[in-house]
């Protein structure tokens, strides 16, 4: 959706060719693929088997002695290996188009300012500072979770500026980023060898921006670019990172009491950690998303097959809403499951797979009363919903 009112405004506000426009569209199928492509599986299980049970075509082959699992099992092995597909679609064809569309849109919306950073990384393309944003909203222009390290000429041990949230635009020449932070803290070593923590409710800083900016980020893959095999080697470098930053900061703190300088180190160390850590768990988000989706492909067929045996309706409008239904409980589950692995209150395997996890009872049941006429529920002792949901009951031979 974002997308469309992005294509929109470049059309009727910026004025951008229509080809560029096409170009934008076409690059963004592959996205649209891949959120589509386990709905499908899912839906055409619904319209096939329940158009089968509406013309009692199942009822005629249980009366010949054949097993209905058995008309399961060709669908089965197709979305298997309609998974392996979208493991290997979403894995390389899915991140290289959106690294192309993104480096299309940063041609031509130069002047929304949030596009010109990247989230999630420590950026030295600034003269004198690193940055470290942790998310942002390029709508608004808004950032959380920044940390800014002060590595100009002269200094010896760099001061850094943290703060939970702030916004970011940018000088009329646009010589400068204006990054204005809130309830922030400044860690610093004044002249004489001691260390100076100050917290500020609003602090402003004004970042020289380099030309060359622009041609270097074209060269960069934020997460949701990055193959396969890059999000797994950047993984693998991250936690290398982590363990040499801890083992410095241990030296530091044990040698802390000998001067406020270690003690300045050991906090800038600790700090670099901690954002190194997020980067590494959104990194690790992300791979599991791109798996979670690919074996929906194969998991939602599990859904739809004995949803339209025990409906016998076969209709294209029964298939889409339950499959819109599913899926928006489905889509519901991971959006939650994204943002307690991205904040820390799961790990990015259970986050990202939460939705099937859960969801796996429900599936089972409806596919055990389909298939083989079992139910979990009666094995538990629990026969109400029969009365609540009738059309869950066993299918007449």
């Amino acid at each position: 959706m974002d997308r469309l009112f992005l294509l929109a405004d470049m059309l009727v506000r910026k004025g951008v060719a229509v080809a560029v426009v096409s170009q934008v569209v076409v690059l963004s199928l592959p996205y649209v693929i891949s959120i589509c492509t386990p709905l499908g599986s899912l839906i055409g299980g619904v319209i096939s088997y329940g158009r089968m049970a509406q013309d009692n075509e199942i009822r005629v082959i249980r009366a010949a002695g054949i097993r209905t699992a058995r008309l399961f099992t060709p669908v089965a092995l197709a979305c298997l290996l309609l998974m392996v597909v979208m493991v290997g679609f979403n894995g390389y064809v899915l991140p290289e188009s959106q690294h192309r569309v993104r480096n299309l849109l940063n041609d031509v919306a130069r002047k929304r300012p949030a596009m010109r950073v990247r989230e999630g990384v420590f950026m030295d393309d600034f003269p004198g500072y690193m940055i470290y944003i942790g998310s942002m909203d390029e709508r608004r222009s808004t950032v959380k979770n920044v940390a800014i390290f002060e590595t100009g000429k002269g200094k010896g041990t760099p001061g850094f500026v943290t703060a939970p949230q702030g916004n970011i635009s940018y000088t009329a020449d646009d010589a400068y980023m204006v990054m204005t932070l809130f309830d922030g803290e400044m860690h610093d070593l004044v002249d004489d060898g001691t260390y100076r923590r100050l917290s500020f409710q609003r602090h402003v800083i004004n970042v020289a921006m380099d030309d060359d900016l622009v041609r270097r980020d074209r060269e960069y893959r934020s997460d949701e670019e990055m193959l396969l095999s890059q999000l797994a080697s950047t993984m693998k470098q991250g936690i290398g990172e982590v363990r040499d930053m801890q083992s410095k900061a241990n030296e530091a703190r044990t040698k802390a009491t000998a001067g406020d300088q270690e003690k300045l180190k050991s906090e800038e160390l600790n700090s670099r950690v901690k954002f190194k850590k997020m980067e590494i768990a959104r990194h690790d988000v992300e791979l599991q998303k791109r798996l979670s989706l690919a074996f929906s492909a194969f998991f939602f067929v599990f859904f739809g097959a004995p949803v339209g045996l025990l409906l016998r309706r076969g209709g294209v409008g029964t298939g889409f809403i339950f499959g819109l239904l599913f899926f928006a409980v489905f889509y519901i589950l991971l959006l939650a499951g994204e943002n307690g692995a991205e904040s820390g209150k799961l790990s990015p395997f259970v986050g990202m797979w939460l939705p099937n996890i859960i969801l796996v009872l429900p599936v089972t049941e409806l596919f055990l009363r389909a298939f083989y006429e079992r139910s979990i529920l009666r094995f538990l002792g629990i026969t109400r919903l029969r009365i609540r949901w009738p059309w869950l009951r066993r299918q007449p031979a």
